[in-house]
């Protein structure tokens, strides 16, 4: 009957962290489009003689994706299935998270952890704003992948650890494929499986002792599981210095140490830093959560969606005190707590620890440099329900303590909502501004020469944190099959472009494009006029007469941060 029960609640659990997941992207899945490097694949795959499977994945797998194999591979599925309908990617993304949700629970439940914990900390991740453009961006879904298999990878460890020696066999083959798979997926979560050998041994310390052959069997499983990862390490490592060369790999270490701790470090600047990682993480979402709340009401937020996040707010706080009453769960055990706090910290730091060997991370509340937080936010997931819990407990009546609890964690859920749809509302408004952009070219610009340039002015790069057009790859990808041309480069009018004599320089991430004038043209979104630029001169002349978004006429913004909004 027990067991029965334990099923069952598991079962409950699952259903309710399933659903919370599925209706918190309802609203905002079926408009989202493609962005920025989303262009770019599909040109590639639109463009591939060889429409398979593995002609797709060996169109699109080239020195920059080499690393990620699994990336290309996912994105080759999803086009197959989907072609250039964005709304079926956005469904499969969030089904990808809601299991990774869901196998994050079970985990926490095979660690003994107690149910009500078990179910407050995947609930709170899920609703974190820390990675909300890993839900809105189709370049970016591999991460949510990567971190489905990272749990997936440790909950098999965890079952083969306390099964028979004839079903571990099949679980340890699941752990170790999931962690082949999420760590070429992404690399984020590739020091969280340094912690996953402790994790076993914790979950089954007391309750699961080994016997001789079970331990040597155990000990040959976790020794080859870290030298497939240390493999895949120098295989990421290798990959990576290979589009840099060494000297610059080591000028980058340099670089990397340098930041780490230092206390100037500006806001749009790259590589990692301390400071910065934990006033995004705990500040902007932590301390300053009521001022960014206050600032989306303010601003009026939409009817639905404020009576969907009240919504959220009843269910998510319904359920966590039906189960704290119903499993009688002491909320004063502050043990529990001070050990979430510490091993969220822990967790926290390891979601970064990737980025000591590169400077390809930005620290940003809602733009696509946020995207490589998804690891980082485990952490602050577990610290939250750990920091709840302490403040929940601060007096002696067990009744208040355990309404202070999950009022204080519904609270998390309802913000978090209402944050993410609110980020989402402007990637659903920045790709209608896509979508009206190219059906005007395409009616006003119906041809154009052969190995031509097209700048496209009078577009802001970005609505908010979401991105319109703001490069030549996600421009030229939206517009080379509307011309059939493989040839067409595309680009758009930002102040960060400079006039030369032999042609119009723009850069862009760290990266300088130059364009010559044999077939330059710039389309004018605001005047629908064509122009065509055939030197300096003529560059010059139209700048300066038009009005031209080179002449700082959109709001303040900046390449992986879009126009902050909080």
């Amino acid at each position: 009957m027990a067991v029965s029960a334990l099923l069952s609640g598991k079962a409950q659990d699952c259903l309710f962290l399933a659903l919370v997941v599925l209706f918190s992207s309802i609203l905002y899945v079926p408009h989202l489009g493609f962005y920025s490097d989303d262009w770019q694949f599909l040109r590639i795959m639109k463009a591939s003689a060889d429409q398979s499977l593995l002609g797709l994945f060996r169109s699109m797998y080239d020195e920059w994706m080499r690393p990620r194999p699994v990336q290309v591979a996912y994105l080759a599925v999803l086009y197959r299935m989907f072609g250039s309908a964005p709304f079926g990617y956005h469904v499969v993304n969030t089904l990808v998270l809601t299991v990774g949700v869901v196998t994050f629970y079970l985990v926490l439940r095979e660690l003994n952890e107690p149910r009500m914990l078990a179910i407050a900390v995947p609930a709170v991740y899920s609703f974190l704003p820390h990675y909300s453009t890993n839900r809105l961006w189709v370049s970016a879904f591999q991460i949510t992948l990567s971190m489905t298999l990272f749990f997936l990878s440790l909950y098999a460890d965890l079952r083969a650890a306390k099964a028979s020696s004839d079903r571990s066999l099949g679980w340890r083959l699941i752990a170790v494929s999931a962690l082949v798979g999420s760590v070429l997926a992404y690399e984020i979560f590739l020091p969280l499986f340094l912690f996953s050998p402790i994790l076993v041994w914790y979950s089954r310390r007391e309750r699961y002792p080994l016997t001789g052959g079970e331990f040597w069997r155990t000990a040959t499983f976790n020794r080859l599981s870290l030298i497939i990862l240390i493999l895949l390490m120098i295989f990421k490592a290798y990959s990576a210095a290979s589009n840099y060369g060494l000297a610059d790999s080591v000028q980058r270490f340099d670089k990397i140490a340098r930041k780490l701790f230092a206390f100037y470090y500006s806001e749009y600047d790259y590589g990692l830093n301390v400071r910065h990682a934990l006033a995004i993480n705990f500040g902007d979402y932590g301390l300053r959560l009521p001022h960014v709340i206050q600032g989306i009401l303010s601003r009026g937020a939409d009817t639905t969606t404020l009576a969907f996040t009240g919504v959220i707010g009843i269910v998510a706080f319904s359920y966590l005190y039906h189960v704290a009453r119903r499993t009688g769960y002491d909320i004063l055990e502050r043990r529990n707590y001070f050990a979430y706090v510490m091993c969220g910290l822990v967790v926290f730091g390891l979601g970064y620890a990737t980025f000591l060997f590169t400077t390809r991370v930005q620290f940003t509340p809602t733009g696509i440099g946020n995207r490589t937080t998804m690891a980082a936010a485990v952490g602050v997931a577990l610290f939250m329900v750990g920091a709840a819990g302490l403040a929940s407990g601060i007096g002696n009546s067990r009744k208040l303590a355990r309404l202070s609890f999950c009022l204080l964690l519904a609270l998390s859920c309802t913000s978090g909502y209402l944050i993410n749809n609110t980020i989402a509302s402007f990637w659903i408004a920045a790709y209608r501004a896509e979508t009206e952009v190219l059906a005007d070219i395409r009616e006003r610009v119906p041809k154009l020469p052969a190995r031509s340039t097209l700048f496209l002015d009078g577009v802001c790069p970005y609505i908010g944190p979401a991105i319109v057009f703001e490069s030549s790859w996600d421009l030229a990808g939206s517009l080379a099959p509307i011309y059939s041309d493989q040839t067409l480069r595309a680009d758009v009018v930002t102040p960060r472009m400079n006039i030369g004599e032999d042609g119009i320089r723009k850069s862009l991430y760290g990266v300088e494009h130059r364009y010559p004038y044999d077939n330059l043209f710039v389309y004018h979104f605001g005047q629908k006029s064509l122009h065509r630029l055939n030197d300096a001169s003529s560059a010059h002349a139209y700048f300066h007469s038009a009005n031209s978004h080179l002449q700082q006429s959109c709001p303040q913004s900046y390449e992986g941060h879009g126009v902050r909004i909080f």
